[in-house]
C-alpha cells in the first residue's frame, strides 16, 4: 500500500495503486461534486456562439426542424461527454408563434453543410488542453442529420407562443421569459454521449435568434465502465 503522501501531491486510485482514506484536517469525510472534479482535472469544456453581439440566426420555423440544428458536437472514438449545463439566450422570436427547444444525444448523426465551427475552451485557464470534440453553432446555412440510433431526448422546454417585443414591459412581472437553461445537477440527469456519438440541440420559432452555450465533461472512452 502506498505510503502517506505529505504536501500538495496526491496518488489516486487509477495510477494502479492503493490509496488512504483523506479527510480534512478536522476529521470529517469531504465527498466532492463530480462536475467539481472535473474541473479541477481540465476536463471540462465551454463552447458558446462565435460572436460576443451579433446572434446567429436560426430558420427552423415554428416547430423543431431536426435538420437545422442550432448546435451539434460530434464526440471521436475513444472519447465521452456528459452534459452538465445548456444555455438558450434568445434576442428575437419573430411573430407571435410557437416556440420550443431539444437537447438529445445519440449515434448517426452528421453536419453535411453549413454551421459555424466552435473551438471549446477548457475551464482551467491555465491548462491548455484542447478538446477532441468537433463542435458547430446553427445559422441560417445548417444542413445537418440528427442522431438516427441510441437516442435520449433528455431536455425539452419552450413556450406555448412567443413574440418580439417592441417594448419593454410595464412591470417586472410582465417580463417575459427569454433565457432557456438546463442542468444535469439541476434537474438529476446524466447523460453520456459516448464515442462516436453526437450531442445536438434543436430549436422552432418564428424567426428567432439568439446565442447558446454549453458546458460539458471530457473524459476517455477507457474510463467508463463496462
Amino acid at each position: 500500500m502506498a505510503a502517506i503522501l505529505k504536501g500538495r501531491t496526491v496518488t489516486r486510485s487509477g495510477d494502479g495503486v492503493d490509496v488512504y482514506l483523506r479527510a480534512l484536517l478536522s476529521g470529517e469525510i469531504g465527498i466532492a461534486d463530480y462536475f467539481a472534479i472535473s474541473a479541477l482535472r481540465g476536463r471540462v469544456f465551454t463552447a458558446s456562439s462565435v460572436s460576443v453581439s451579433t446572434p446567429t440566426t436560426w430558420t427552423a420555423t415554428a416547430t423543431i426542424d431536426v435538420t437545422k440544428s442550432m448546435f451539434l458536437a460530434a464526440v471521436p472514438s475513444g472519447y465521452a461527454i456528459i452534459p452538465m449545463n445548456i444555455e438558450v439566450y434568445y434576442e428575437a422570436f419573430g411573430t407571435d408563434a410557437q416556440m420550443e427547444l431539444q437537447a438529445l444525444i445519440g449515434t448517426g448523426g452528421s453536419r453535411t453543410s453549413g454551421m459555424t465551427a466552435i473551438t471549446p475552451v477548457c475551464t482551467r485557464s491555465d491548462l491548455g488542453t484542447g478538446s477532441a470534440c468537433t463542435v458547430w453553432a446553427g445559422g441560417n446555412t445548417t444542413v445537418t442529420v440528427g442522431p438516427t440510433a441510441k437516442i435520449n431526448y433528455f431536455w425539452r422546454d419552450g413556450l406555448q407562443f412567443a413574440i418580439t417585443k417592441t417594448a419593454s414591459s410595464a412591470t417586472v412581472s410582465a417580463a417575459d421569459p427569454y433565457k432557456f437553461t438546463w442542468s444535469a445537477i439541476r434537474d438529476s440527469s446524466f447523460n453520456i454521449a459516448g464515442p462516436d456519438s453526437q450531442l445536438v440541440i434543436n430549436q422552432g420559432s418564428q424567426a428567432g435568434t439568439g446565442f447558446v452555450k454549453v458546458q460539458y465533461v471530457e473524459i476517455p472512452a477507457s474510463e467508463l465502465p463496462a
